[in-house]
């Protein structure tokens, strides 16, 4: 059973950014393989998936995600990925919903070592409205709903940064080893020096269609499979990085 978040702030030095590697590693690693597909690829992907000989099926109908990513004043966890850098995190909330507003969602930090990656999550059972909030009312209901670790980490990372969100289908092999997701519809809205979301204009992209192939660690062998039948070449691939980028398509 995975411990707590806070049986592991006493690792913690204060003014460590790094903090988050110095976590043990969650037991639910997962291996992970990207590819990066154009729109109108859409009919080809989900008519490959229907057909594959491992059998997938829809395994949770379809729906939209929400992020909401945060930073440092530098963008440190948008250079690290960058630079291509192996060990590298980052923080965000999500939330579920064609929506602005939700009444709950969670705070994640997502964290990856080349191919492998995992995350520590925490609840937040507290309701958000991006259409009615500054930024910081919005920080300020994470704090009063995060344990001492996780409000460590936000004021670690404290600038809100890219709001994205996307349609999402899941799928899962016939044995049940192997994970595939689709993510399309995919809208960035940057918020760089914003001191409230900005959500009307969308920065959009040509490449706004991810396929992404999902197994325990020990399931690799299962994945490769799979792989070896996929049309596309995987790619290094970080919707956080790509929305960053896509400023300038404002």
């Amino acid at each position: 059973m995975a411990r707590s978040s806070s049986d592991h702030f006493s690792i913690l030095a204060p003014s460590d950014r790094g903090a988050i590697r110095q976590m043990p590693p969650r037991q639910d690693l997962r291996y992970e393989v990207k590819f990066s597909l154009s729109n109108g690829e859409l009919p080809h992907a989900l008519g490959w998936v229907a057909t594959h000989p491992c059998g997938f099926r829809e395994a949770f109908p379809d729906r939209h995600v929400g992020n909401i990513y945060m930073d440092t004043a530098d963008l440190q966890a948008y250079e690290e990925n960058v630079a291509g850098i192996g060990d590298r995190d980052k923080l965000r909330f999500r939330w579920y919903g064609n929506t602005w507003a939700a009444q709950a969602g969670t705070l994640e930090v997502k964290c990856r070592s080349d191919s492998v990656g995992w995350k520590w999550s925490a609840p937040v059972a507290r309701p958000f409205d991006l259409e009615r909030q500054t930024w910081q009312q919005f920080r300020d209901g994470l704090r009063a709903s995060l344990d001492d670790l996780f409000v460590f980490l936000l004021d670690q990372q404290p600038f809100v940064t890219l709001v994205n969100r996307y349609l999402r289908s899941y799928f899962v092999s016939r044995d049940g080893r192997v994970r595939l997701t689709v993510d399309r519809e995919i809208q960035s809205f940057p918020q760089l020096g914003r001191a409230r979301p900005a959500t009307r204009f969308a920065a959009h992209r040509a490449d706004a269609l991810v396929v992404e192939v999902k197994c325990a660690v020990d399931d690799r062998p299962r994945a490769a499979r799979v792989l070896a039948d996929m049309p596309w070449r995987a790619v290094r691939h970080s919707k956080y990085a790509t929305g960053i980028e896509s400023i300038g398509n404002l």
